[in-house]
């Protein structure tokens, strides 16, 4: 009897102690971080910076080979693993594939790019909990300050598993900021995607209370006249094709003109798939050819 009391005693301190360690483990991830060139954002838009509310960006720029007076703007979102930079090869890419465009990639609050450039903000521990609203709105107040800058004829964005829902919350609470969002690999309902990734890893983490925001919840709020993209590969065990698809029906009950695009055999990186980039760019020559429809129902004289 004894000896089943000091187990059972030495069970339950081991399980006090791991508890508190997962709840360190997460309130450290959520420090906020300085931008490793603080003094670069001093004005709206400088070089490879720019100021989103009370947050600095870094990003890097690519524009298409022929110039415009008013370009469409694509920003590029990341998902969630440190140190990021493949956002900024499809920026890249999409750049260099289309005229009279200006791509950004965009590094996501209090992430360290593999170059070692830090945008300032949380960085917060990968578990979905960077999604909240002070990030969205940074990061749409950022998108708001490129398109000014620019003269953006259009507003793209895109985003990739976690940069998916951040873009997807950003349509939902700035309704009017974008003309278009493309979403790829999105953990859209994030309570269904956090019960999803606690049957992979069975790590206590993933029931962390969260400030984030759910694109599900946001879905009713976003405007009929923003295009969305939603792209998922049918062998993701990251994001499940069926959160796609329920984010895209939610958005079809509301009749917002999205496109579900289900890549066969394609796992959950696939944002420098070409079928991805494809249909990014088939989204922009969309967009314009709304526009330009739009602008012929109205009439030479309006």
């Amino acid at each position: 009897m004894k000896v089943l009391k000091r187990l059972a005693w030495i069970v339950g301190c081991v399980a006090i102690l791991y508890t508190l360690g997962i709840v360190m483990w997460f309130y450290a991830g959520q420090q906020r971080r300085t931008a490793s060139d603080p003094a670069a954002c001093t004005t709206g838009v400088q070089d490879q910076w720019v100021r989103g509310g009370r947050e600095c960006f870094h990003m890097r720029v690519y524009r298409g080979l022929a110039s415009a007076a008013d370009p469409d703007l694509i920003v590029v979102l990341h998902g969630d693993l440190p140190g990021p930079g493949y956002h900024y090869a499809a920026a890249r890419q999409v750049a260099q594939a289309n005229d009279s465009i200006v791509a950004v990639g965009l590094l996501r609050p209090g992430y360290t790019d593999d170059s070692g450039n830090r945008s300032s903000g949380v960085l917060g521990r990968y578990i979905g909990d960077n999604y909240t609203a002070s990030d969205v709105d940074a990061i749409a107040a950022a998108v708001d300050t490129l398109r000014r800058a620019l003269k953006a004829e259009h507003v793209i964005i895109v985003g990739h598993s976690g940069g998916a829902a951040i873009t997807a919350d950003i349509i939902g609470r700035h309704p009017h900021l974008v003309d278009a969002a493309v979403l790829v690999s999105c953990p859209c309902d994030l309570a269904l995607w956090r019960r999803h990734m606690f049957s992979l890893q069975h790590q206590l983490v993933w029931w962390l209370p969260l400030q984030s925001l759910s694109p599900m919840d946001l879905a009713s709020e976003v405007d009929t006249a923003t295009l969305v993209k939603v792209i998922v590969g049918d062998s993701d065990n990251v994001a499940p094709p069926e959160l796609s698809r329920a984010y895209a029906a939610k958005l079809r009950d509301r009749h917002v003109p999205v496109t579900l695009v289900e890549i066969p055999g394609a796992p959950h990186n696939i944002l420098l798939d070409p079928r991805v980039l494809s249909e990014i760019a088939a989204t922009r020559y969309l967009i314009r050819r709304v526009a330009l429809d739009h602008a012929r129902r109205l009439g030479p004289d309006t």
